[in-house]
């Protein structure tokens, strides 16, 4: 049965997530990009990528096929993107992988999760729902990904590390073995992570030092 998607967002992320489903596609998979939906007030094109915008979430009830990803890079917009779907619509989310996305055994992916181009997962590792891996970063055996984690594009994490939910590490973060990256903490673009970070917390640099406490 073909996996037919609505993107929730209509911005960079989602052009990225499109470019990726055309790949999909291209590799043999049964999927089909719909359409996007964007909240009234945003502004946003009539018709993305050869596809409708909408601005109702009503407007999608009644079709039990549908799936949809949440096209939004910043952790706390995705959470509340994801809630008002829910609540709308019910739990009917799908992940999106690059096909050149390396995903080791015993590893898994949560729903919503969106893994982007030569990204790498190696093994026994977990990624929760709604998390988004940029292109170029690499996830080493046994770390745990919480929902709504967001790793920009590079971002280097070696073993054993946990991210907790709606943490963000910036371009080019490196975290060293068995750190734990705190519920909703943010890296800095460039930082090395040798000591763990507080939730809510802001760090930077190498090493990575606090700039502001959660």
């Amino acid at each position: 049965m073909t996996e037919r998607l609505v993107l929730y967002g209509a911005g960079a992320l989602a052009r990225e997530i499109v470019d990726v489903i055309a790949r999909l596609r291209g590799a043999g998979a049964d999927v089909e990009f719909l359409g996007a939906l964007v909240d009234p007030g945003y502004e946003a094109p009539e018709v993305f990528r050869g596809r409708p915008v909408l601005r109702d979430i009503d407007a999608f009830k009644g079709d039990e096929t549908l799936r949809f990803v949440v096209a939004l890079g910043e952790p706390k917009a995705r959470a509340e993107a994801v809630g008002r779907l829910k609540s709308a619509l019910g739990p009917r989310f799908a992940s999106v992988i690059d096909p050149s996305v390396l995903i080791g055994t015993g590893s898994s992916v949560g729903a919503g999760t969106v893994i982007l181009g030569h990204a790498s997962v190696t093994t026994d590792t977990r990624l929760g729902g709604h998390v988004l891996v940029n292109p170029g970063c690499t996830i080493a055996h046994d770390n745990r990904i919480a929902d709504f984690a967001t790793l920009s594009p590079g971002v280097h994490l070696a073993g054993h590390v946990t991210v907790e939910e709606g943490a963000f590490l910036g371009t080019g973060a490196c975290v060293i073995p068995q750190i734990r990256i705190g519920a909703g903490a943010f890296v800095g673009a460039g930082s090395i992570v040798i000591r763990n970070v507080a939730p809510g917390h802001t760090v930077l640099g190498n090493p990575a030092r606090v700039l502001r406490r959660g």
